[in-house]
């Protein structure tokens, strides 16, 4: 007896162990498992399961109609549409800083692995000498350029924060790169992730791309004094062209726009005239499309500098370098970010688009200094001036 249960046993296990294989065998060979579908699709897919069962409606996304694009002609393309693969040298990463805070540019080599990278200095620092530097401990992507201080703004590095990109660019030359990830020298960007987000986005687009806005009117009617908040969803924005959400419906009609959120549409590009007739944000434009909420892009509605943003090469294109050269020759007298997004306006008509992965879930927020205060701080911050709120000051200490 004892003989006959142990081979019942035996083939119990043996029964067992096909079982497994048949079925790892047919979820390895499934057409699902087997597409290389794109992450973009997959989370478009995911999104609309999710509504499916909460609403009990299948909803498709916006279908994709004829527009003009930022040359005035073509088909507009399809939000999240796979394009040819980007790789980390159609990237150009743009950084101001200065010479005291080079550590900090060193220690982001970790994250600007193999993207080619301008560092823009003060005039004093020699930036041939800090480019051979670079080449000779491995770093052969990375360069450096020169741009004076600024005596007469908030911070003497802001008129060389807000040129940054358009110098960076003018030196690398618009034809070797797609994307330009501009952010302050401790702002981290993660590669892998920028380039799954601009897979479907057309880099001759003039795009300006951020979801972490300064704006004066946090618009959430709670009352009270919200002003200069950020990231701001009230601040007014754009999605891409063509964009696609299980919840989106075009010129921010949704039903779905969380409490508080500009009601954006699609840029194509985004434009005040786009901003100002292609979705219904009571009070902000006067009948002229006047600025009502904001006096002018740079006047505290301008994107965060410490949470970085995206740049399209058509953008940078659309923008001539010369009259940023004369531009930014004078002090602005306000913060680097502020004078960078005045000079967009001002030169290209251009103004921000939302990435939207956030847009319909306020949760989310892909642009974020991720800098957090007390999270950050140890007893060694404690009871100094800076309060641990200077990255320098940390790793000095």
């Amino acid at each position: 007896m004892p003989k006959r249960k142990s081979t019942i046993r035996i083939w119990l296990s043996l029964a067992i162990l096909l079982v497994v294989i048949v079925a790892a065998y047919n979820w390895a060979t499934s057409p699902e498992t087997a597409s290389e579908e794109p992450l973009r699709q997959r989370q478009l897919n995911s999104l609309r399961q999710w509504f499916a069962r909460e609403t009990g409606n299948d909803v498709q996304p916006t279908k994709v109609t004829k527009s003009a694009s930022s040359s005035g002609k073509g088909e507009r393309e399809s939000f999240g549409k796979k394009k040819t693969k980007l790789k980390r040298k159609d990237l150009l990463v743009a950084i101001p800083s200065s010479s005291d805070r080079l550590p900090l540019v060193r220690g982001s080599r970790l994250w600007r692995r193999d993207v080619p990278s301008l560092i823009i200095t003060e005039f004093w620092s020699d930036p041939d000498k800090l480019t051979k530097q670079a080449e000779f401990e491995g770093e052969k992507l990375e360069k450096y350029g020169e741009w004076r201080e600024a005596w007469g703004c908030m911070k003497i590095g802001d008129v060389r924060a807000g040129v940054t990109p358009f110098l960076a660019a003018h030196l690398h030359g618009y034809e070797n790169f797609k994307w330009m990830l501009y952010g302050d020298d401790d702002t981290v960007f993660f590669i892998d992730n920028a380039l799954d987000m601009l897979e479907g986005l057309d880099h001759n687009m003039p795009y300006f791309l951020t979801d972490h806005l300064w704006f004066p009117d946090q618009f959430d009617g709670r009352g009270g004094d919200h002003r200069k908040m950020h990231p701001n969803r009230s601040a007014p924005r754009c999605l891409p062209c063509g964009y696609q959400d299980p919840l989106h419906q075009p010129n921010g009609t949704s039903i779905h726009v969380p409490a508080g959120s500009y009601r954006a549409p699609e840029g194509c590009p985004c434009t005040l005239e786009t901003l100002c007739r292609g979705a219904d944000n009571p009070g902000y434009w006067g009948p002229e499309c006047q600025w009502n909420k904001a006096s002018h892009p740079g006047w505290w509605y301008f994107a965060h500098g410490g949470a970085g943003a995206i740049l399209s090469v058509g953008l940078l294109r659309s923008i001539e370098w010369a009259k940023m050269e004369r531009r930014f020759d004078v002090d602005g007298g306000v913060s680097g970010d502020s004078q960078f997004m005045a000079a967009v306006f001002d030169e290209s008509g251009i103004l921000p688009t939302d990435p939207g992965y956030g847009f319909y879930r306020p949760q989310m927020t892909l642009f974020d200094p991720g800098w957090r205060g007390e999270q950050a701080r140890g007893p060694e911050d404690w009871g100094v001036a800076d309060l641990g709120n200077d990255p320098m000051g940390i790793i000095d200490r």
